[in-house]
């Protein structure tokens, strides 16, 4: 009769143990999940290889997530399909106390160009807003028209190599 109950002791300590780390097991299992989902979407991009391949809300949302790493207050545009030329509308309280407002148009490209066109849009767009500063975002360049024509305004062009810059240095 004892070696039957040491037998049964000995399987539940047995089951309790399996039970013990395979609980643990799973445990991390989750936690290394959680850690690699919440990942940031700007550490996880660092180059201009890995940007182009994102989807055009992929990058919309990294774009985001680098102006609230500069200290703006950030908001998506909520609307669905035709976005009016914006995509994210951020925010900001500068030194003076004065609200800084501003508008952002982002860009995922492989090979295309942002054109002029793209620029007086926003510039036009800034205006109908009552925006302060407006920023165009891409994976690509600028035309040297699209540098020019910001000249003097509250306009900022960030390339696919800038854009490297200021991810590298937020991270």
């Amino acid at each position: 009769m004892a070696s039957m109950k040491e037998t049964i002791s000995l399987e539940t300590e047995s089951l309790a143990l399996l039970l013990f780390f395979t609980c643990l097991f799973i445990y991390q299992i989750l936690k290394l999940w959680k850690r690699v989902r919440n990942r940031s979407l700007l550490s996880r991009n660092r180059t201009l290889k890995k940007l182009k391949r994102l989807s055009w809300d992929d990058f919309e949302l990294l774009t985001m997530e680098l102006f609230e790493k500069q200290g703006w207050n950030v908001r998506g545009n909520e609307k669905k399909g035709a976005d009016g030329g914006v995509d994210v509308w951020i925010k900001k309280t500068s030194f003076t106390k004065k609200n800084i407002s501003a508008i952002v148009q982002c860009k995922r490209y492989e090979d295309a160009i942002v054109t002029i066109k793209v620029i007086r849009e926003m510039y036009g767009l800034m205006h109908e807003y009552d925006v302060d500063e407006v920023y165009v975002v891409t994976t690509s360049r600028f035309t040297k028209e699209c540098y020019h024509f910001v000249e003097g305004k509250k306009m900022t062009l960030i390339d696919g190599n800038n854009l490297i810059t200021l991810i590298n240095n937020i991270i």
